[in-house]
């Protein structure tokens, strides 16, 4: 294992390095953390300095900058092409991926001097708001999905988040290498589905959590390689399965029909009922499958991953993350596709390499505090460049010159820090400041992650985007709208239908939304029904089956049973919660 640590030879003050555990303060929530022997050995290696914020605000400095569903209409900044762009105009000038990636433009013009005068990470921000990028982040070929943003190798996507190698997708996030599927969340795998969350490798299947390798079936919890059943939890390798209960075929179909699903009433009983059903399951402690050595939760076919969150794809030495696919030896990052050394990073990969303190940096390697380049190396405090070497603030220097101001970079910004409003202090090794965030809290990820109202947001310095007027006329009400999907007209393809929660919730939802035509098709031949609500509800709904991205430290719910676990599961929830030995005991 290589790791070239010429761009940013630094070392850790002597008294911070331990062999031991150590207790330290976090400057943002001003609570106790630790910081660990494996976490000082990394630091070692990437020679940066210990942190001074917590794990959970060191993930919410970076998800602050992950706006992924609040979408703008823009034009290009050179062909003037419309765009639905993630930046609003006042943000930052965006270009089309044809033209940003073509000759028409420098992307030197907005080169900065370094002004050792004035703190370096507002030498950063004010390039920020001068260098054009990409207009949302897609990686690969994308094939109509101009309504989506963080998407790579996709066809006829619409509407999805963080999206992986898909096709005929709709209105799902966190979703990998699955087809003709809708509204999912924390996915991979799937065809022919919806409502599926944290589930791998179904088919044909509504409505299923933590469910994996399971056709034509729907309402399931905790099922694996099961067919034809509905509405049970914890089976394995079981058919015609209704309320948890064997039936033959004919029974099941006659079962399953009773349940009139076509029906919005229908559906809304059985997912009432699935409701239920989860509350009184038996819930694993974490969602560990093929992971040695793991805590944390959603973690597929890894191995070494400490307190992180949907690792998948072969991880291995991971620490605090979360959403990362094919990552080595990586520290707090967030939303990544292969890399390796990487530290405070979010949105990287394409074999990205010995990245630190940076954000959608694709193809690129020994680069600190950059943002928006792509295949790059020996970069530092660069904005948007492409096939770049050997630049800081995007100005063009020799690798002699580069590598001689380095180490003064890194003294500068240790000896005059940024210091914002709320006197956080950002010395190197922290990443981004909060307040440079060009999004409001509520825009972004984090709302999801750490859900929390606009005064506690302007309490912590955080950014917040008031919400403006949605005001449609001509609304269907989604009250009026037919039970059954087969009294479905071609007409509501034209027609607005109001949100039931008619924009109560604040900012996620939308009040009013359209059946596109795919959706429509797929309600029909899965006969199911049309949705009251609007995509971002609908999403906000999914997210309360999804558990905090947190960890406490409990026992065993199984009578008699002594062993302790870190689960995602707090203790004063009312979840039945088993350690691994006594659910596979109780489930196989």
């Amino acid at each position: 294992m290589k790791l070239e640590t010429k761009t940013h030879s630094t070392s850790l003050d002597p008294e911070l390095q331990s062999k031991d555990s150590v207790s330290t303060t976090c400057q943002n929530c001003q609570k106790d953390f630790t910081i660990e022997p494996d976490d000082f050995s990394f630091y070692e290696k990437i020679k940066v300095p210990p942190p001074t914020f917590c794990p959970e605000c060191r993930l919410t400095r970076r998800l602050v900058w992950r706006n992924m569903r609040s979408l703008y209409k823009r034009e290009c900044g050179l062909c003037k092409k419309n765009l639905i762009s993630c930046y609003k105009e006042d943000v930052c000038p965006v270009y089309c991926v044809e033209c940003f990636n073509g000759d028409g433009w420098d992307q030197y013009a907005h080169a900065q001097e370094l002004d050792h005068s004035r703190d370096f990470f507002s030498q950063i921000y004010n390039l920020f708001k001068l260098q054009p990028r990409v207009y949302q982040l897609r990686i690969g070929t994308i094939i109509n999905g101009d309504y989506g943003n963080y998407v790579g190798n996709s066809k006829n996507s619409y509407m999805c988040f963080s999206s992986i190698d898909n096709e005929d997708v709709i209105y799902s996030e966190n979703i990998d290498r699955s087809r003709d599927t809708l509204d999912s969340l924390s996915v991979a795998d799937l065809e022919q589905c919806s409502w599926n969350i944290f589930s791998t490798k179904n088919y044909n299947s509504q409505f299923m959590l933590r469910t994996n390798s399971c056709i034509d079936s729907s309402f399931l919890y905790d099922c694996v390689n099961c067919q034809n059943c509905c509405l049970s939890s914890n089976l394995r390798n079981q058919q015609y399965i209704f309320r948890n209960k064997k039936l033959n075929k004919e029974t099941y179909r006659e079962a399953l029909d009773g349940l009139h699903l076509e029906t919005y009433s229908g559906f809304k009983k059985a997912e009432n009922e699935f409701i239920d059903l989860y509350k009184n399951a038996i819930h694993k402690y974490a969602q560990i499958i093929s992971s040695p050595n793991s805590t944390g939760d959603w973690i597929l076919n890894s191995k070494n991953i400490f307190k992180s969150f949907n690792i998948l794809d072969s991880s291995e030495d991971v620490r605090y993350c979360m959403r990362f696919v094919k990552g080595k030896d990586i520290f707090d990052c967030t939303y990544g596709v292969s890399g390796e050394f990487l530290y405070e990073c979010t949105g990287v990969g394409s074999n990205s390499y010995n990245q630190l303190f940076s954000m959608l940096c694709f193809g690129s390697k020994d680069i600190l505090y950059s943002i928006s380049c792509r295949n790059c190396s020996d970069c530092f405090g660069c904005v948007g460049l492409k096939n770049a070497q050997y630049c800081i603030l995007n100005k063009q220097y020799s690798k002699e010159e580069y590598f001689e101001l380095l180490p003064k970079i890194i003294k500068h910004m240790t000896d005059m820090p940024y210091i914002d409003k709320m006197n956080r202090i950002y010395k190197y090794g922290e990443f981004f400041p909060f307040e440079f965030s060009p999004f409001g809290y509520n825009e972004t990820i984090a709302i999801d992650i750490f859900p929390i109202n606009k005064e506690k947001s302007i309490t912590m310095g955080y950014n917040w985007k008031e919400r403006g007027d949605r005001n449609y006329s001509g609304l269907v009400s989604s009250r009026d709208l037919p039970d059954s999907i087969s009294d479905i007209q071609d007409l509501i393809l034209s027609q607005v239908i109001s949100c039931l929660n008619n924009g109560k919730q604040e900012f996620q939802c939308t009040n009013a939304f359209k059946i596109v035509s795919d959706e429509l098709r797929f309600y029909r031949e899965k006969k199911l029904p049309l949705p009251r609500y609007c995509p971002n509800c609908r999403h906000y709904q999914r997210l309360v089956y999804r558990n905090p991205m947190k960890l406490w430290h409990r026992k065993c719910m199984k009578d008699k049973c002594q062993n302790e676990f870190e689960t995602s599961y707090a203790p004063d929830r009312p979840e039945i919660v088993y350690c691994e030995k006594c659910y596979q005991q109780e489930v196989y």
